[in-house]
């Protein structure tokens, strides 16, 4: 199995839209052209959030115009600049869904929806914990992967940890106490940052857009940086191999 995660693509209902000096759909396009020239084997594209910078109906019909190259299924789940509304709308589409989780092999990929209404910040549903709890008592048979918007665990950056999912608690005893949640990755930091923790390996993705300076007291565009994406390699016997790929 192999899935590619895009993040933070940040587009706006106007094609043309910038922040911090970046043409958020040309830069998005520019990534998802590479994914579909360089990756013909991909199995799924998951989206791990702040899809839209704006919320409009029409920065997600943007979305579906940057991926219309892209042969396989695509997984919406939000960020913190999302509408769930318009994301379920724009997941109505045959190749394109924002189910919470899905299976492929001995393998279970769980999208939680970290989205705190009215904040910035993250926040694990209770019933969505309450589903992955169950999932895996019944599938001991199988390997997890989850993916978040928002970081689990602090990545040493003030500004951005004050969003850090509040209750992340929650899923760190999960992985703390079930060997077979082998891999967690989130967008939302715009940078690489990678730890281990058990048996799982935790890592974010780069945004399509602009990037930040990792562990920087205050948010600073990182100019040096270019545009990424990654890929994950799945293995029937758990194990899991990871790529960042940059883009200029």
């Amino acid at each position: 199995m192999k899935i590619i995660q895009i993040t933070d693509l940040h587009l706006g209902c106007d094609k043309n839209y910038s922040t911090f000096e970046v043409n958020t759909y040309q830069s998005a396009r520019m990534i998802v052209n590479h994914i579909a020239e360089s990756h013909k084997d991909l199995d799924a594209l998951v989206i791990s959030g702040d899809i839209s910078d704006d919320a409009t109906k029409e920065s997600y019909s943007n979305l579906l115009d940057i991926t219309d190259k892209i042969d396989t299924d695509i997984y919406l789940m939000p960020g913190n600049h999302d509408s769930i509304k318009e994301i379920k709308e724009c997941a109505s589409s045959n190749k394109v869904n924002s189910e919470l989780y899905f299976t492929h092999g001995n393998w279970i990929y769980f999208m939680f929806n970290t989205k705190k209404d009215g904040s910035p910040n993250g926040f694990l549903k209770q019933n969505e914990i309450e589903i992955f709890r169950d999932m895996l008592s019944k599938n001991k048979d199988k390997y997890f992967m989850v993916f978040l918007h928002h970081h689990p665990v602090e990545i040493g950056s003030p500004t951005m940890d004050k969003m850090i999912i509040e209750n992340a608690n929650i899923l760190l005893d999960l992985i703390q106490q079930n060997e077979l949640i082998r891999g967690v990755s989130w967008g939302h930091i715009h940078n690489v940052f990678e730890t281990d923790l058990n048996n799982a390996k935790l890592f974010s993705t780069p945004s399509t857009c602009y990037q930040s300076k990792p562990k920087s007291k205050t948010f600073i565009i990182d100019t040096g940086e270019t545009p990424g994406y990654r890929v994950i390699y799945f293995s029937s016997n758990g194990n899991l191999e990871t790529q960042i790929i940059r883009v200029s």
